[in-house]
């Protein structure tokens, strides 16, 4: 059970290359995001028409839905959009497109995405340079460090790559054990990532950790 959350424009291929990408089954919904007013209704309904018809042809029991999202305000506009992603049932894997649409919805459904970040399964992208379909690996900028590992965290965002646990022992003056409690946390928190192919576990800082660490020095 998947369900497809998508803004749609002109171009319906945005919409559509994702589905038909990922694969549409009979108990999947498709949820098409416009905005509450346009300046082309005719146009934007022709577009709603295409994609349901070849949804249609693609698994004719599978639901397909259209939100509505005000575009008066840029907050309102984020709230909404976090409403129907809040909105999905749990036993639905999410997946969100942010390749298209008006540019109104694009982005608070970009900021909604990344609130909700640990309810998106995937996010896909539709590129404008070879009309490809990508996935994107959304940051948790939600996640929260424990201030008991706050040590360890700075010297692994210092560290360059991978690093050892001993090493990061021997360069916060930490023994090992708390290292390891500490490394555990933060990989529980997804602000670091481990590789246990090598004989000796390795850490390194994750896009989220990474992303989270620039913006508390921006803020010193």
């Amino acid at each position: 059970m998947r369900t497809y959350v998508s803004p749609i424009g002109y171009d319906t291929r945005r919409v559509t290359r994702p589905v038909v990408t990922t694969g549409l089954s009979a108990d999947d919904t498709v949820v098409m995001i416009r905005p509450d007013e346009e300046s082309d209704t005719e146009r934007a309904n022709r577009a709603i028409a295409d994609v349901e018809s070849l949804l249609q042809e693609i698994e004719a029991a599978a639901d397909h839905t259209i939100e509505r999202v005000s575009t008066e305000g840029f907050e309102k506009t984020v709230r909404e959009c976090c409403a129907i992603l809040e909105s999905v049932p749990d036993e639905s894997e999410t997946i969100v497109s942010l390749g298209g649409g008006a540019r109104d919805i694009l982005l608070p459904l970009t900021i909604a995405s990344l609130v909700f970040s640990h309810r998106v399964d995937q996010a896909l992208f539709f590129s404008d340079i070879d009309q490809d379909v990508r996935p994107l690996s959304l940051p948790e900028l939600t996640a929260r460090v424990p201030e008991r590992t706050q040590k360890t965290f700075e010297s692994i965002v210092i560290g360059d790559g991978w690093q050892t646990l001993t090493g990061i022992a021997d360069g916060t003056g930490q023994s090992k054990s708390t290292v390891i409690r500490h490394v555990n946390a933060l990989e529980e928190a997804e602000v670091v990532e481990a590789d246990t192919s090598e004989k000796a576990k390795q850490v390194r800082v994750s896009f989220s950790g990474e992303l989270l660490s620039k913006a508390w020095s921006l803020q010193t």
